[in-house]
């Protein structure tokens, strides 16, 4: 299962010069308990703006990183040179996380099974944004609330969106190859 977890505020943004551009404790608590045992995948910019923050990759977390420097390094992670090499890394993993930025969410949203999805009630500047969503392949799964307080910056909420189920395919079972009577040409057809 492929999945995205992101926050992101009411104008699009994620990021703003390589950092978060908001305090939201309980997305970040969040993040870490949907996250823990799992792989993710990153960009080379989220991969070293988390080290810039903690100083390590995130623990209990297999992290492969994207980049397009074949030579790059980064301890502790396994390293891409394409999304699809990552994902091709991830193979066996029950459920990838994209944990960013804007580049790889944008390769990554068209085959996401699902999207952990933090809206941060705000506006805020940025030069990361996060790209728009076909919501007729989607649907809320499930919804929760935070207000801001002493710990969030900003009020937000939290919804688990999936990829909407595709309609049964039936045209396998339709031989029209193999039709005897008029009759039954009829019937496949409305069953079509």
């Amino acid at each position: 299962k492929v999945s995205i977890i992101v926050a992101v505020a009411e104008n699009g943004i994620i990021g703003r010069d390589g950092e978060i551009p908001w305090r939201l404790k309980s997305d970040l608590r969040r993040f870490r308990q949907i996250t823990a045992g799992h792989t993710l995948i990153a960009g080379r910019k989220t991969h070293e703006s988390i080290l810039k923050r903690i100083g390590h990759p995130l623990a209990n977390r297999h992290t492969i990183v994207v980049t397009r420097d074949p030579k790059y390094v980064a301890e502790g992670c396994e390293v891409a040179t394409s999304f699809e090499e990552a994902l091709f890394r991830a193979r066996n993993a029950s459920e990838v996380f994209i944990i960013g930025g804007g580049e790889i969410y944008k390769q990554a949203l068209p085959i996401a099974d699902r999207i952990y999805l933090t809206g941060v009630e705000a506006e805020v500047a940025g030069d990361a944004e996060f790209p728009p969503i076909n919501w007729e392949a989607r649907r809320v799964f499930y919804k929760d609330t935070h207000a801001a307080d002493s710990e969030n910056e900003f009020a937000s909420r939290f919804e688990i969106i999936e990829r909407s189920p595709s309609p049964p395919v039936l045209q396998s079972y339709l031989d029209f190859n193999h039709v005897r009577e008029a009759e039954q040409v009829e019937v496949m057809e409305k069953i079509k």
